[in-house]
């Protein structure tokens, strides 16, 4: 093609600049012709940063692009020496782009300021010490590299060069590369790779793209990229070498994948020593599995979900009886480990209970980034629903950032009644749950588009329970102590829970001042006989799972902490207001429990009534259990 027969023309032309001095005006600078920008190779840059050198905007202090050691890569520095002299010399934008008005500007400083010949001297930072000089060239696996992602840079290929009797400037690197690819699969490098780059002692000096590559008849790919790099005698500066590929950010799924090989080889090293001889080093060192893979499948780039600290736990909540009501039913995290991901679409699963459809009970469902609403899903037929967000904008997550979503449910107004039916009512049920599968979110690794394959993590949904008047409960704290019994070795314990009860309603509730103990592993059986507080004590020592321990004396007596008025029989809780109350049980483990045992106390529920009662009208279930039990504490039968 024309534009590679062009491309490397001027890579010809900078090699023989750079040997040469190349084109100059009549008063002494170089006469540029050309538009470069960071990234380029080749070209004029060598000439710009000769040009910046010695007119106040020096590229680098040491190193390449550094006064004699000027490279052909117009890369972070050369771009940031460019700004300022733009800056120092009135071209704005000062933006470190060598344009045609940056190129104008240098012509009229040039001729404004001529030059008086000189005898040519070599520049400090290039002088060549020694005579004749060689090199000798090894392989190295160093931080070399066969996979490389998509959008990323990886070094494929690495060498050594070991200057002996002089120092060397090398000016080019030729590499091949030969593809071994399957028969569905391209054979053209620049389907692959959007950029080769010569690095040296770990910085970037050159690069070309895979287009200015010539290909023989055999498909085999061959540049010789020009460099700017001296050598210094001696094995204590030898310098390591590498070939880098960037690939494309994003692959035709036929090329990606490591049956898609490439063959890296450098072929030739072309250097000059102190006399000014050209010489050629021949070799040949390879890497014949080269291949580039969606980052996407990387084992390094996952998908992760977790729990939302604000993720609500089971219990009543409050719902209007006059408007709708909107809760959160889950909250959960998703980080992008690491790449930057995407998706259009979360899918989710709800269940209500008391109600023959889920729109009887809820309008619509939606999907929040924080106060942003991504997508909303009318409430449905049936007491099952399969969610859908759709969202209209993708979605997206930085690399290695965490994003918080929520699934809220719109509720309608609900009534007073109990019965259940098609009217939303006391008691109803609602639970929603997602996961981070390929089937619930189509999330996409944004630099090549593919589906991202490794995903972890979960969040744990409970069951939310509505109400317009009600109690709520939590755990506040527990205690524990040893009980002198019969003998020193036959003691009882005394466990202390303390419980939080707050009325949501406007209502007055009251608090019964009974508790029940059992020792039936049955919590449902236990539950069923409401009282006040309902619990029981499960022994963790031998059994695998824990079980409800028999007990020869087991007690339990409520009181009031703090709140609420106490009653003859309860403790009255006005509207909006808490009490905390006190579970005090003493535990005798059965003769049974021999040794040195641990025992716990569950709390199982918590009843309430319209009336100074021993004995509850409505119950709330301690859900999770987790949150409602106590650590285990040592006592010996």
């Amino acid at each position: 093609m024309l534009s590679d027969l062009q491309a490397q023309v001027q890579a010809l032309l900078a090699q023989i600049a750079a040997l040469g001095g190349g084109s100059t005006s009549g008063t002494g600078c170089f006469a540029f012709t050309m538009t470069h920008q960071q990234g380029d190779s080749g070209g004029e840059v060598m000439n710009i940063q000769k040009f910046l050198n010695s007119h106040g905007a020096q590229v680098a202090v040491s190193g390449a692009g550094s006064p004699g050691n000027e490279s052909a890569y117009f890369g972070a520095l050369t771009k940031a020496a460019v700004a300022k002299w733009q800056a120092a010399n009135g071209v704005s934008p000062a933006a470190g782009y060598w344009g045609p008005v940056t190129r104008a500007k240098v012509a009229s400083v040039c001729a404004s300021t001529p030059t008086t010949p000189t005898t040519p001297t070599t520049p400090t930072g290039e002088t060549l010490n020694g005579s004749a000089g060689s090199i000798t060239i090894t392989s190295t696996s160093a931080d070399v590299e066969d996979e490389v992602f998509t959008g990323t840079t990886e070094k494929v290929l690495g060498f050594k060069v070991l200057a002996s009797g002089a120092d060397v400037r090398v000016t080019n690197v030729r590499v091949k590369f030969t593809a071994a690819v399957d028969t569905s699969a391209s054979d053209r490098l620049a389907d692959y790779a959007s950029e080769i780059s010569i690095w040296a002692a770990g910085q970037k000096i050159a690069s070309m793209s895979p287009s200015s590559f010539v290909r023989d008849s055999a498909g085999v790919y061959s540049a010789s990229i020009p460099v700017s790099q001296v050598v210094r005698m001696g094995t204590s500066n030898e310098t390591t070498f590498h070939v880098g590929m960037t690939a494309l950010s994003s692959i035709d799924s036929d090329n990606d994948g490591s049956t898609n090989d490439w063959t890296a080889e450098h072929v030739q090293t072309r250097y000059v020593d102190p006399t000014n001889a050209t010489l050629f080093e021949t070799t040949s060192v390879t890497n014949a599995g080269v291949y580039v893979n969606r980052l996407s499948s990387s084992s390094d780039v996952e998908l992760r979900m977790g729990e939302g600290s604000g993720n609500p736990k089971a219990g009543n909540i409050k719902v209007s009886e006059s408007g709708t009501t909107e809760v959160t039913l889950a909250e959960f995290t998703l980080k992008a480990d690491g790449a930057e991901m995407e998706f259009n679409t979360l899918k989710a699963s709800t269940t209500i209970t008391g109600e023959t459809a889920v729109s009887d009970m809820v309008q619509e469902f939606y999907l929040m980034r924080g106060s942003t609403r991504l997508d909303e899903v009318a409430g449905g037929s049936g007491t099952s629903q399969a969610l859908t967000f759709s969202l209209s904008d993708t979605e997206t997550i930085a690399k290695d950032a965490t994003q918080t979503y929520r699934i809220v449910a719109k509720l309608a107004a609900i009534t007073a009644d109990t019965s259940s039916g098609t009217v939303f009512d006391q008691g109803d049920t609602l639970t929603a749950s997602t996961s981070v599968s390929v089937w619930n979110i189509d999330a996409k690794s944004t630099s090549d588009g593919k589906s991202v394959t490794n995903r972890a993590g979960s969040v744990t949904t409970y069951t939310q329970t509505f109400y317009s008047e009600g109690i709520q409960v939590t755990k506040v704290s527990e205690a524990f102590s040893l009980l002198a019994n019969d003998t020193a070795a036959n003691v009882a314990g005394e466990f202390k829970v303390t419980l939080r009860v707050t009325n949501f309603g406007s209502d007055d509730v009251y608090f019964p001042l009974s508790s029940l103990a059992s020792t039936t592993a049955n919590s449902g059986a236990v539950a069923s006989q409401i009282e006040g507080i309902n619990f029981y004590v499960t022994d963790g020592t031998t059994a695998t799972t824990s079980t409800v321990a028999d007990a020869t004396v087991l007690t339990g007596s409520v009181t009031k902490v703090s709140g609420g008025t106490e009653k003859t029989n309860s403790i009255l809780i006005a509207g909006g207001q808490s009490a905390d109350i006190v579970l005090t049980t003493s535990f005798n483990p059965a003769p049974a429990y021999t040794g040195t045992r641990q025992y716990r106390i569950q709390v199982v529920s918590v009843g309430h009534s319209t009336a100074d009662d021993l004995t509850p009208e409505s119950v709330v279930y301690t859900t999770p259990l987790e949150d409602f039990r106590t650590g285990y504490y040592t006592i010996q039968n």
